[in-house]
């Protein structure tokens, strides 16, 4: 059941994103001020609006959902997102953009306190020899609704209209809701906790840095994750610029991408053993550097190779599967690292760890968010050569370390 839930909390929380762009294009249309901003910055300020909380809360939110029920926890903050989205619906909102970033905040705030309601419940309910089967089942969702949740974003305005579509939305978080209702009691046991929570939180920290090998593949995620969320902001440049579709249709490309992953990680979780860890990561690397880099060449292709030519039609697929590729490649870094730190990390320091990781992931990936609207809205050839600024070192990097690698297993063999 908590499984199920996650499901439609996921779309859900996916399908907001892609619903507030749609609304933020009304309300800019509405406010003069406004007009000279492009839609890929103003997507850039809406992530900023959902990733604050996660920056601020987040490690606070990890120390005190421990010491609370977490079913009423996920009950609570998945009734709060619902009202939220379906506030919306009213009209002084779809004309206020400084509303639109309000309420995607507060669905921030209460976000932060589900997920690690959520992801704490698992060890609860799973026996400890499933445990890596279960959280493996988990990302995998995860990967698959970065992207389809995207793309249910634009049927749903299309089929229901506009003014409809946020309750459709709330009406995925209510669901999920009451499917948790239905999950064992996970109240907390034990005494209680009277330690501050800062106290807790340096524990993990101080964990981190004197682990080198944490601290690396906590970095690797961070590094990816920020990748991903940029790549997010670009989608809605790719999407405007290249393939000259509306802006709030940037979710086809993300699900292509989604579904590159939910691929990846299934042969990743059936072969990638066979591999050698870090040989595995920086593969991954290498070749999200390589697809991002040849997704930025698709505008250029375009403007200066073969004038008044445009991706639609049976030509849609080479986007579509340049960004299936990305994803796979994504899969390849997330899942053996993740199963790493799962391996290594005491069970009584998980969450503040992960908590930890959270922070560092939100905090690592605003600034790029921002700079990648700024650049695409500004750059000469836009969202293409921003692909190549970040692709190609991304690339060079990656390959660079996978030579190193490949050099220091050689030497191991010899010996």
């Amino acid at each position: 059941m908590l499984w199920v839930a996650q499901i439609f909390s996921q779309f859900a929380d996916r399908a907001v994103f892609v619903l507030f762009v749609a609304v933020l294009t009304v309300a800019q249309a509405n406010n003069t001020r406004l007009a000279d901003t492009g839609a890929a910055e103003m997507t850039s300020f809406l992530y900023v609006a959902f990733t604050i909380p996660a920056i601020v809360l987040s490690p606070i939110a990890g120390v005190y959902v421990d010491r609370w029920p977490q079913r009423t926890v996920m009950v609570i903050t998945n009734l709060l997102r619902a009202a939220f989205v379906a506030a919306v619906a009213f009209p002084f909102v779809k004309g206020s953009v400084w509303s639109v970033f309000g309420l995607a905040f507060m669905s921030s705030v209460a976000t932060q306190f589900f997920g690690p309601a959520e992801v704490a419940s698992i060890p609860r309910l799973v026996k400890k020899q499933d445990l890596y089967a279960a959280n493996s089942l988990f990302f995998t969702t995860m990967m698959v609704a970065l992207g389809f949740g995207f793309a249910v974003g634009e049927p749903i305005i299309s089929g229901v209209g506009f003014h409809k579509s946020p309750w459709v939305v709330a009406a995925l978080f209510v669901i999920s809701a009451m499917l948790l209702l239905f999950v064992g009691n996970n109240s907390p046991r034990g005494e209680k906790r009277n330690e501050i929570w800062w106290e807790e939180l340096r524990t993990g920290m101080a964990y981190i840095v004197d682990n080198a090998m944490v601290f690396r593949a906590i970095l690797k995620i961070t590094v990816l994750f920020s990748t991903i969320i940029t790549l997010n902001v670009i989608a809605v440049g790719l999407a405007q610029q290249v393939l000259r579709i509306q802006p709030h249709q940037f979710g086809y490309i993300v699900a292509a991408a989604g579904v590159g992953m939910g691929i990846g990680n299934f042969w990743v979780g059936h072969y990638g053993q066979n591999y050698k860890h870090n040989t595995l990561v920086y593969t991954g690397f290498s070749g999200l550097g390589l697809f991002m880099s040849c997704l930025g060449s698709l505008g250029f292709i375009q403007s200066h190779l073969w004038a008044g030519f445009n991706w639609h039609g049976a030509w849609m697929l080479v986007p579509l599967g340049l960004a299936m590729l990305t994803g796979a490649c994504c899969a390849c870094v997330a899942v053996p690292t993740s199963a790493q730190l799962q391996a290594v990390v005491p069970e009584a320091l998980r969450g503040k760890v992960f908590g930890a990781q959270n922070t560092a992931m939100s905090a690592a990936s605003t600034i790029p968010a921002v700079l990648a609207g700024a650049l695409i809205d500004n750059l000469p050839g836009g969202v293409s050569t921003t692909l190549f600024i970040i692709g190609l070192p991304t690339m060079i990097v990656g390959l660079y370390h996978l030579v190193r690698c490949s050099r220091t297993h050689e030497e191991a063999d010899l010996l």
